[in-house]
């Protein structure tokens, strides 16, 4: 039973600050924030009036806005995604045209790591404090004049390159008309299978798609040596087989739809590329320096999660330098850690079966067993008795038990929220 530090004058008056007691809730959408596939919330005939799935659809989002509702603006959603504005944008205009109850984040960060944008009055407006401080911590990271090089680079490497920019460097079967393949229907095919499509709208990342026809393999090597030369922090990958992202290639003037050529150059500040640990960290970092009593919550399902929902990757913020390579169970035998993870204000949700996420479980386990909650494990976001909404609760009670001054902080009707009505502040 929590008890009420103001209801029975536990602390001398002098001893409480009064501080925020705000809740950061960074998540990431497939398969996290949305348990629904891209085709359930984007095909037309998919999710229909009267269905089962659409009852649990708008169930699901109408408990979130409540909460939300219930929170006055002491919860704050940040979903952290792999998709591009452009991609996040056509998924929520297309629950819009379903009449569905989906309910938007405050925020929304793409491309695992990459610009952050926030929402005002149904727009999405960019953060540029982000875009300028990834310019300070990488010696110079430009988008804009880092692309202008890269076009320069590719016109040296092959004659007659064609370029484009799309929303979505995909199929108009995944994005309509807004893809890359819907461009590339409006050029003349002997143009078209000599594309180069630079995604729009991003600041903290570029994405490439390339005709196969370009030699990207020597345009790789020449944009790192010029990055290198200008001493940019950044790094460059290259998948000449996307298997995650299919795009149109033009082949002996008929369209196939094949695994892309894709190449993704992003900032790279303190020396490693940007990931969504990176937004994440430096939340918890300003909870710690400012001793503000809130709590960050990590959620996601998969590998690309995995940064950030590891307590063990910000042990650094407490000046606690591990060796990574170690097992967890060897890590956790050290009291400077268990210490430092049990004070620390963060807590991760991690969602589904994914084998490549089961060192935390296990993990979790151990912490478990030395009294430390620090970590949630869910079967899905709509389990009935742990889902989603539920572990976000539940990992707001613990700390709440932990941090008297969080608890207050965040009133009595977002606090008996947690436990669905209950009596918490009798």
């Amino acid at each position: 039973m929590f008890i009420n530090p103001i209801k029975f004058n536990i602390f001398p008056n002098n001893s409480i600050s009064f501080k925020a007691g705000k809740t950061a809730v960074f998540t990431d959408f497939d398969k996290t924030y949305t348990p629904f596939s891209h085709v359930e919330m984007c095909e037309q005939n998919t999710l229909p009036e009267g269905s089962e799935r659409r009852h649990l659809f708008n169930d699901y989002f109408q408990k979130i806005k409540d909460f939300s509702d219930t929170s006055k603006g002491k919860v704050l959603l940040t979903i952290t995604t792999g998709r591009n504005l452009s991609e996040y944008k056509y998924v929520e205009n297309k629950l819009k045209d379903k009449h569905l109850n989906y309910f938007a984040p405050d925020a929304i960060i793409t491309k695992d790591g990459g610009d952050r944008f926030v929402r005002t009055e149904d727009r999405w407006k960019k953060d540029t404090n982000k875009t300028e401080q990834i310019k300070n911590e990488t010696n110079g990271w430009d988008s804009l004049r880092i692309k202008i090089a890269i076009k320069d680079i590719i016109r040296q490497e092959f004659k007659n390159p064609v370029f484009i920019e799309s929303g979505v460097n995909r199929t108009k079967d995944d994005y309509g008309d807004i893809s890359l393949e819907a461009q590339l229907d409006t050029l003349p095919k002997d143009k078209a299978q000599n594309y180069v499509s630079f995604t729009k709208d991003e600041d903290n990342a570029i994405e490439i798609a390339f005709s196969n026809n370009l030699p990207t393999e020597r345009i790789k090597e020449k944009i790192e040596a010029y990055l290198k030369d200008n001493n940019i922090k950044a790094v460059v990958k290259h998948y000449p087989n996307d298997y995650n992202g299919f795009c149109p290639q033009i082949i002996d003037g008929h369209k196939e739809i094949i695994p892309g050529n894709k190449m993704f150059i992003k900032p790279a500040p303190e020396d490693k590329q940007i990931t969504k640990l990176y937004d994440v960290k430096n939340a918890l970092k300003n909870v710690v320096r400012n001793d503000s009593n809130d709590l960050i919550i990590a959620a996601g399902d998969d590998s690309n999660d995995e940064e950030m929902l590891n307590p063990l990757n910000y042990l650094d913020i407490y000046g606690i330098n591990i060796d990574k390579d170690l097992p967890a169970f060897v890590i956790l035998k050290d009291d400077r850690v268990l210490d430092a993870i049990s004070k620390m204000p963060f807590c991760s949700i991690i969602v589904g079966s994914s084998e490549r996420l089961n060192h935390l479980r296990e993990m979790d386990k151990l912490l478990r067993e030395k009294g430390i909650n620090k970590m949630i494990c869910i079967p899905d976001s709509l389990d009935k008795n742990n889902g989603f909404l539920n572990a976000i609760k539940t990992a707001m009670y613990n700390y709440a038990e932990q941090n008297p001054e969080y608890s207050y902080e965040m009133g009595m009707d977002l606090y008996t929220s947690l436990m669905d009505g209950g009596s918490i502040w009798s």
